[in-house]
């Protein structure tokens, strides 16, 4: 083989390590984007779970309001005491009670949940921009050795 083609194939050599070395870092950088992009949305579906939370247990808390008012009439429209309805009176209210709770407790997982698969998709970004860091590296580096190589064996 002649220097000239030799060395031709050194530079091909080069230049293809450096192409594929550009092509994971770049393929790491779109990863850690789509992860970024990931963790957004889950810190706003968090965010959007805690505020239907409240939302719920106020609409919860009005309805409530109400239907104690209407138990209350109807007690009274019937001739009893709300003294005679006292129990039924404070099961109702209990129950309501942890209705409501329940609402709040779903709201905050939700948004315990969302930021967890916020937190999750950034490291995941974080560990494949690493990895394409790493291969890119690798990647130069065996075109540096590749060419080397065929270089030792020039005239």
């Amino acid at each position: 083989m002649s220097s000239a083609l030799a060395i031709a194939a050194i530079a091909a050599t080069v230049v293809g390590a450096g192409v594929s070395a550009a092509g994971s870092a770049q393929q790491g950088k779109s990863a850690q984007n789509l992860s970024n992009y990931n963790a957004q949305i889950a810190q706003n579906d968090a965010i959007a779970a805690r505020q239907k939370a409240v939302f719920d247990a106020k609409a919860q808390s009005r309805e409530a309001a109400l239907f104690k008012g209407t138990q209350r009439a109807t007690y009274a429209g019937q001739g009893g005491s709300l003294l005679d309805a006292g129990d039924v009176l404070d099961m109702t209210e209990e129950e309501l009670e942890l209705e409501a709770l329940a609402i709040k407790y779903g709201g905050e997982t939700g948004f315990r949940a969302g930021q967890q698969r916020s937190v999750l998709s950034s490291f995941e970004g974080a560990v494949a921009s690493s990895a394409a860091k790493g291969q890119a590296a690798k990647s130069l580096l065996t075109g540096a050795a590749s060419a080397a190589s065929q270089g030792s064996k020039l005239p």
